[in-house]
């Protein structure tokens, strides 16, 4: 067995070390473990060697009181294939259990085969499939919204919505085919949990819940972005419903939409005929 301890913060240079290359573009863990050290609602584990030094790391968070996330599954490149990750996991899902949740979650690519056999291992399955849609808007379009490269607005209306629509929206959702898809999860960034009618109610309050024309959204600025961790449409307004989302991430100044999209074919469609780029991913679960 591998000694397993609780990640400090004179633990960073080396994990920012072996995490680097962990993708073609670098990778966040060294910019974000520091906020990951402080923050109550979660915790870093780290895998040492015979002289303390972290070899791999893993973080799980609560989403809700029941409910945990577990990502940032990092193995130094010379430690690979020792079983370490599945340490971790046992350690993430323990943790999480002894907080008070029943089930734990995580996000995989598509692409990544490795990752998919390692954490059907630990005993989590598949549940539900989703598509990172994402789009440039507005200046950094290369698809202008409009003639001549200017925008035009497309004919679907979007208003905010009162707390007061949110039981219609859910009980929509509920019975509808991406409830169903979706396995009841929405995204907020890149993890997953149970979406409940109080997540509605929540959102006309931050001002970021969306009536799309007959559909709703949930619509929030980062960054440079606007994302969309839920939607409620139907098959034949699928098209108007994401023309009035890339509308509304224009009318905001931002340069890239981004939003995540439930399995489902006549959705995803739409996505890539209004300009979206789509990948593919699988969120994983494990009772605890």
């Amino acid at each position: 067995m591998t000694e397993i301890r609780r990640a400090r913060p004179e633990d960073i240079p080396t994990i920012a070390a072996f995490t680097e290359r962990t993708f073609d573009w670098g990778d966040y863990v060294a910019d974000l473990l520091p906020g990951w050290l402080d923050a109550s609602d979660g915790a870093v584990f780290v895998a040492v060697d015979d002289h303390d030094v972290p070899i791999a790391m893993a973080r799980g968070t609560l989403l809700s009181p029941t409910e945990a996330w577990f990502h940032a599954a990092r193995v130094h490149p010379d430690h690979r294939g020792k079983g370490i990750a599945g340490e971790l996991a046992l350690v993430l899902t323990g943790w999480a259990s002894e907080r008070g949740a029943d089930v734990g979650r995580l996000l995989i690519e598509d692409w990544n085969e490795a990752s998919h056999r390692q954490v059907a291992k630990t005993g989590m399955r598949p549940v539900a499939r989703f598509h990172r849609a994402e789009r440039a808007v507005g200046e950094a379009s290369v698809r202008p919204e409009g003639n001549g490269g200017r925008r035009v607005a497309r004919p679907v209306r979007t208003r905010l919505a009162r707390s007061a629509e949110a039981p219609a929206a859910f009980a929509s959702w509920s019975v509808g085919p991406l409830a169903r898809r979706a396995r009841n999860l929405f995204a907020r960034g890149w993890s997953f949990r149970r979406l409940r009618d109080h997540d509605l109610v929540g959102a006309a309050k931050e001002e970021t819940f969306w009536e799309i024309g007959s559909g709703w959204a949930i619509v929030r600025p980062s960054g440079a972005s606007v994302e969309v961790g839920w939607v409620e449409t139907r098959p034949d307004e699928a098209f108007g419903f994401l023309w009035g989302l890339v509308d509304l991430a224009t009318e905001t100044g931002r340069e890239e939409l981004v939003v995540w999209l439930p399995d489902e074919r006549w959705l995803t469609r739409a996505a890539q005929q209004v300009g979206f780029e789509t990948r593919g991913m699988q969120v994983y679960t494990i009772e605890l």
